[in-house]
């Protein structure tokens, strides 16, 4: 399973990603959404950075320890992750922010994926979570990315 997660490696730098958010914005709304987007959006990306990094200690750990540190990240990411849910974007961002909400849930999912694997040392079932740890990852950076763009966020 160590393996495995460290193929995940490869790419982790693409899970440490998801963007920083700052400025001002003209409509109350949506400058109200800004603010609070930065914040959930920022959690999430310490959060992903620590992600990254646990994969690269993964295969230095046991299967024990790997269940225990992707379980603390499972339950950081979902109370980032509910934090973002609770923002109403302006409706010009409605479909994207959807986006970015269900790639951060299904992340959450992939985490939790990821500590039952190695609670039963499959590393089949590892590699298969962590593969789709990052594309979730990714799927959600690209649409933090897009809101981002889309604000004139620098």
């Amino acid at each position: 399973m160590q393996r495995r997660l460290m193929t995940a490696g490869v790419v982790a730098a693409a899970v440490m990603v998801l963007p920083g958010c700052g400025g001002s914005s003209s409509s109350n709304q949506t400058a109200t959404f800004k603010t609070s987007f930065q914040s959930a959006v920022n959690q999430l990306r310490d959060t992903s950075q620590a992600i990254g990094t646990a994969i690269k200690q993964a295969p230095s750990q046991t299967d024990a320890q790997i269940a225990t540190a992707f379980q603390q990240l499972a339950t950081r990411w979902q109370n980032h992750l509910s934090q973002l849910e609770t923002l109403k974007p302006p409706s010009n961002l409605a479909a994207v922010f959807n986006t970015l909400t269900a790639g951060a849930t299904r992340a959450e999912s992939d985490l939790n994926a990821i500590v039952a694997a190695a609670r039963t040392h499959s590393s089949s079932a590892a590699e298969q979570a962590s593969a789709s740890l990052v594309s979730d990852i990714l799927a959600a950076k690209s649409a933090s990315t897009t809101i981002t763009n889309k604000l004139r966020i620098k």
